[in-house]
């Protein structure tokens, strides 16, 4: 009976020094084990629990922010909440690993589940800070990932209106990604659709576009036949 009692004794002194241990852990020393990478963060896991949040950061974040692909990996292992907001913009972790530009973490994190759609504290996901930063790549794996092309952020504008400028292929290969519809349908008629009701209007004899005319829509860049009618 005895040693009954000095054995719940023993678990409730050492239980609640766990407990006090766990909550005296400051930011930094958190910090600073995840930097020193997965064998400092093993031992971090024996004082904090896995689903450790303070000052808005989990682990995971944190694990993101100074490319510590094997701490992540390990976290991820642990069954870490993959998806929980936090870190710079109050986003997921994926949305953190695109903003810091540590693709492969981010391309780990989809495999592994992530979401894609969530928001964070501007109203972006993880494809507009892709769209913003020109990651093609990435933008074509959130995509497949199921990433929403036409969701706005917190200013009304898609990933597509955020493509920045950059050399013409790159820039023209994401706005072929990223439309909702034919890129050449944005902001107003196509080329195809104004080609075709001039040939249409040419159909029905009523064309009266003059060598003038034609030259300026040529320099438009509208490739069409034209054919004078003489009405006089």
């Amino acid at each position: 009976m005895l040693k009954i009692k000095l054995f719940i004794i023993f678990i409730l002194i050492f239980g609640i020094s766990d407990i006090n241990a766990s909550n005296q852990i400051s930011k930094q020393e958190v910090i600073n084990a995840i930097k020193h990478g997965v064998n400092s963060t093993k031992k971090l896991l024996k004082k904090v629990p896995i689903d450790y949040y303070q000052d808005n950061d989990t682990l995971l974040h944190y694990a993101v922010q100074f490319r510590k692909r094997g701490v992540v990996e390990l976290l991820v292992n642990r069954k870490i909440l993959i998806s929980r907001k936090g870190g710079i913009f109050y986003g997921t972790a994926l949305e953190d690993a695109i903003y810091y530009g540590h693709l492969g973490i981010a391309s780990y994190l989809l495999e592994k589940g992530s979401l894609v759609n969530v928001k964070n504290i501007s109203g972006e996901t993880a494809l507009h800070i892709a769209a913003k930063r020109g990651y093609l790549d990435m933008v074509e794996q959130l995509i497949a990932h199921g990433a929403s092309k036409s969701m706005p952020d917190g200013n009304g504008n898609t990933a597509y209106d955020l493509i920045p400028n950059l050399s013409w292929d790159s820039r023209k290969k994401l706005q072929e990604t990223l439309a909702t519809e034919p890129v050449h349908m944005r902001g107003g008629y196509s080329q195809s659709i104004r080609s075709h009701n001039i040939h249409s209007t040419h159909n029905r004899n009523i064309n009266i576009i003059d060598k003038k005319t034609k030259m300026e829509n040529s320099n438009m860049g509208i490739d069409i036949n034209i054919h004078r009618i003489n009405k006089f």
